[in-house]
């Protein structure tokens, strides 16, 4: 779906009585965000992700049209009910959201967790500490979002769309108090226990449906035009209990191209991988891995190409971004190299490693302890 900058979003009065039906101007563009693409080893700022990283394998890849992000309330200009990709005022009752991936070579991944950039949030008196949103990990299955069928009527019945299979493969809480709306090198990671492991097309999304009442938060998302057409961004209706496209319920029921481009953006949630536990193979032409694991005061990390490569950095990140290592190679023959990394005055927690080759890359997890 793609380029037309008219909004209309649907009642979740007029979807259960008529077949069309629209709320025009529920939304509004708070503001453009900056964002770059990391494309070169100077600008990566996160490990092996889907919609930053990793555009090879998985699309879409975000932000790459407009290059710039944008972060969309709902509601009017002087009546603001929370976000587009967020909780709302809508009485269609979208309790979540989510951003899928297709897979382009069916590799298999390991999703360890995902990076969410929030533009913003709200907390009123009514506010508690338990209050937090879900993030969910999903197959993608066929039939499972309502699209338009190209017919100029906004389809609330049909599930003839990829979307989010009816059961998340995990899911980690992510509390209000600890959201963080910042800037986008402060956007949040959080991890699966259990990480799944996909082989095809998947999403991530973020539930809202356990923030206290009073509670608002939104998510950024990149500009209209950016999907190209994909289709993987999806809102979830509480008041239906079904998916739908983004870009069907927020595009112009009365144009003969109904949904075929009036929001045609992707949110910025972002899939984490690793390569599947138990998996020894080639991922992007090299392997990696580091010992031991947990590591005290030092960690190896092995790592090997397939075969001779260009710009070639490993380099050593803590979950918010900031670099520990940054080691540039440039060219190295096909083999297997070591690096040793002092982590005696690293605090305890999650890092990550990252082999860059031949543009792509190929990242992993490690975790210090005291």
């Amino acid at each position: 779906m793609k380029k037309i900058y008219t909004l209309i979003a649907v009642s979740a009065f007029s979807l259960l009585a008529h077949a069309q039906n629209s709320e025009a101007g529920k939304f509004q563009l708070n503001e453009t965000k900056p964002y770059f693409h990391s494309t070169s080893q100077e600008k990566i700022a996160f490990p092996d992700t889907t919609g930053i990283s990793d555009v090879t394998n998985f699309l879409p890849s975000f932000a790459s049209i407009s290059g710039s992000a944008a972060f969309y309330s709902y509601g009017s200009a002087t009546l603001k009910k929370g976000y587009i990709y967020g909780n709302n005022g809508s009485t269609f009752l979208f309790n979540e959201c989510a951003q899928g991936y297709t897979n382009l070579n069916a590799t298999t991944v390991k999703v360890v967790g995902a990076i969410c950039w929030f533009g913003g949030k709200q907390r009123d008196a009514a506010g508690g500490a338990a209050s937090k949103v879900v993030v969910n990990a999903y197959s993608i299955a066929a039939n499972m979002a309502c699209n338009t069928n190209g017919s100029g009527t906004f389809n609330q019945s049909t599930l003839n769309s990829n979307g989010p299979a009816a059961t998340a493969s995990a899911s980690s809480d992510l509390l209000f108090d600890n959201i963080d709306t910042t800037t986008f090198s402060n956007a949040n990671y959080v991890t699966f226990a259990t990480p799944p492991v996909f082989s095809g097309d998947f999403a991530i999304g973020v539930n809202f449906a356990s923030l206290t009442v009073g509670d608002t938060v939104g998510l950024v998302s990149d500009n209209v035009g950016d999907a190209a057409n994909l289709d993987y961004a999806f809102l979830h209706s509480g008041a239906t209990g079904k998916w739908y496209v983004a870009d069907e319920v927020f595009s112009a029921a009365a144009s003969p191209t109904f949904g075929s481009g009036s929001f045609d953006n992707d949110i910025a949630i972002f899939a984490v991988l690793d390569a599947p536990a138990g998996v020894d193979e080639y991922f992007n032409g090299m392997k990696l891995t580091t010992y031991p694991n947990p590591s005290v005061d030092k960690a190896t990390i092995e790592y090997t190409l397939e075969k001779n490569s260009k710009n070639v950095s490993l380099i050593v990140f803590d979950e918010k971004g900031s670099k520990i290592v940054n080691n540039v190679y440039s060219d190295q023959s096909a083999g297997t190299y070591k690096v040793n990394i002092e982590t005696t005055k690293l605090s305890s927690g999650n890092y990550f490693y990252q082999l860059n080759a031949n543009g792509h890359n190929f990242t992993k997890k490690f975790v210090v302890t005291k």
